[in-house]
């Protein structure tokens, strides 16, 4: 479950509990009928919105490649850079819509990376300052910045895996996947 369908779960408890706290406390009048009448159709909407993005979900997956990894709504545009974990669950997600650059790494607190990686499960892998996500032109480029481990990338358009020379950008598209370190981001 992602956050948004367990925020929605959440909102739709808390009406939930309002209009029985208004059907048990409150006297019988005018009141007592619209809070119960709001309370239940919050919750019974929120209810209804926590499924619709679960079916969203499901339905992405389904569209997904043979790994099952999610494909973005519009394959051009990319918007975000997800961890993904050896099950294939997501462990974290960096929105990148908006942002001209981004610096992968390992945050020791004297450093400042956008995608922090220290909590990911091959953190050792992983330089302080990795890697660097540029955006030019209207396209994304990967540049290792002369790491220990390296980059790789598979490329979403023939599947092949690639290994990125240091210093060199490599350009990134939707459905790509990096590898920094052993951790596996989706760019979608």
């Amino acid at each position: 479950m992602d956050k948004r369908t367990g925020m929605d779960l959440w909102i739709a408890c808390i009406c939930a509990a309002i209009a029985g706290i208004a059907w048990i406390y409150m006297e019988e009048g005018r009141y007592r009928t619209w809070v119960l009448a709001a309370g239940t159709a919050a919750a019974v909407f929120f209810i209804l919105l926590a499924l619709s993005e679960k079916k969203a979900g499901e339905r992405r997956l389904l569209r997904g490649g043979a790994e099952g990894h999610m494909l973005p709504e519009d394959a051009g545009t990319i918007s975000e850079m997800v961890l993904f974990s050896e099950e294939d669950t997501e462990l974290m997600v960096w929105d990148m819509y908006g942002k001209v650059s981004l610096v992968l790494g390992r945050d020791m607190g004297e450093n400042q990376v956008d995608v922090d990686l220290s909590q990911s499960p091959y953190s050792g892998m992983v330089d302080v300052e990795h890697a660097v996500l540029n955006y030019s032109g209207g396209n994304w480029y990967i540049e290792d910045l002369g790491s220990t481990n390296g980059i790789s990338i598979r490329k979403a358009q023939d599947g092949r895996l690639y290994r990125i020379s240091a210093n060199t950008p490599c350009r990134v598209e939707s459905g790509d996947v990096l590898f920094v370190g052993m951790n596996r981001l989706m760019i979608r």
